[in-house]
């Protein structure tokens, strides 16, 4: 009967350990999302405004959405883009009026060693647009 009572708690105790760990990622992946959202944000932030108001098109530059989105990591890696290991942006894609952000974060979970965590704990990616829109365009 001991053995039974033994085996039952070791069992609910497993069934916490995988709930703690699985609301660890699923934070953590949350977290993701919005610092693919704050990154893509802060890539067309500085967009320059006056073609719009002149009703000309706008041309977002590439190289500059990049290098916004890595200021802006470096800026939110201890706020809004702390997940796990830290965020890597894997690609910064712009045409004229829109800009897409692709982040990935491998979770780090209280409960998995560090080496047995690249194994077990699977990677997040998420991807996030902005976008500019002219005075005359409609939410």
């Amino acid at each position: 009967m001991g053995i039974l009572v033994v085996a039952g708690c070791a069992f609910v105790c497993l069934l916490m350990v995988v709930g703690v760990a699985l609301t660890e990622v699923a934070m953590q992946d949350r977290r993701l999302v919005a610092c693919a959202d704050a990154l893509a944000g802060a890539s067309v932030a500085g967009a320059p405004l006056s073609p719009l108001y002149s009703g000309q098109e706008t041309g977002i530059n590439e190289e500059v959405a990049r290098s916004r989105v890595d200021v802006a990591r470096e800026e939110l890696a201890s706020s809004t883009c702390r997940v796990g290991d830290g965020v890597v942006v894997d690609w910064v894609e712009a045409d004229r009026t829109e800009v897409e952000v692709a982040v990935r974060a491998r979770p780090s979970v209280s409960f998995v060693p560090p080496a047995m965590g690249r194994i077990v704990v699977p990677e997040l990616t998420r991807i996030s647009s902005a976008r500019v829109r002219g005075v005359s365009d409609t939410p």
